[in-house]
């Protein structure tokens, strides 16, 4: 139903941000598409376009018509696509990156009007890709790259600080804490014998608590 919504507007032109914002709202609606979070709304007003454009998360206006900015069909993609992301919980950082100037197809790709399996697992994927990449040079070798089926063996990184009481406690019985990082200001610690989820549920589950996590800390 979106899809052929979307085909049937794809040259329309949206003249003012009011106008663009309808139009996604109205979208939003029909896709039953909903926040989890309290302070991200559910569909975009005036003020939180004119916001993602000031974060570069939608591109410039095409024209201006009068005092009116003008939008096309990239923008109500790009629009979409940040409100999708959001309910995945992903950062305004990571969304930018995963917006800002891509092509048509990618922008429908990734909203899942291509029938790809990307726009399910957006959230996970980023995750997956934090926990994947390699280890910059100057990191010590016990600090490597993993992903989640190997977090149960990673070693401990050199200078990691002493457990809390409750965290040695809990030592006895799950094993010694560990920690690693994975990527500037982002460590993540667990128990030696911690067994991450094996089915793919379980670790998008995983995967959206610790950006839901990251993005409520950055909003403090």
């Amino acid at each position: 139903m979106i899809k052929k919504r979307l085909e049937s507007i794809r040259q329309r032109k949206f003249v003012g941000v009011a106008e663009l914002a309808d139009e996604a709202a109205k979208i939003l609606a029909e896709s039953g598409l909903a926040q989890e979070r309290g302070t991200v709304s559910d569909v975009p007003d005036e003020r939180t376009v004119r916001y993602y454009l000031a974060e570069g998360l939608l591109s410039p206006a095409e024209d201006k018509q009068g005092t009116a900015s003008v939008f096309g069909y990239r923008h109500l993609l790009q629009l979409l696509a940040v409100k999708k992301l959001q309910a995945e919980h992903l950062p305004i950082r990571k969304i930018r990156e995963l917006v800002e100037g891509r092509e048509l197809r990618e922008l429908e790709r990734l909203l899942g009007l291509e029938g790809g399996t990307t726009s399910k697992n957006e959230a996970l994927s980023y995750l997956e890709k934090l926990l994947t990449k390699p280890a910059p040079a100057s990191q010590p070798t016990s600090a490597r790259s993993f992903n989640f089926s190997t977090l149960a063996s990673s070693s401990v990184a050199p200078n990691a600080p002493s457990p809390s009481p409750r965290a040695q406690q809990s030592s006895s019985s799950g094993g010694a804490w560990e920690r690693i990082e994975l990527e500037p200001g982002l460590e993540l610690h667990f128990q030696s014998n911690y067994q991450p989820p094996k089915d793919a549920k379980g670790l998008r589950r995983l995967a959206q608590a610790v950006m839901r996590l990251i993005e409520t800390r950055g909003q403090r």
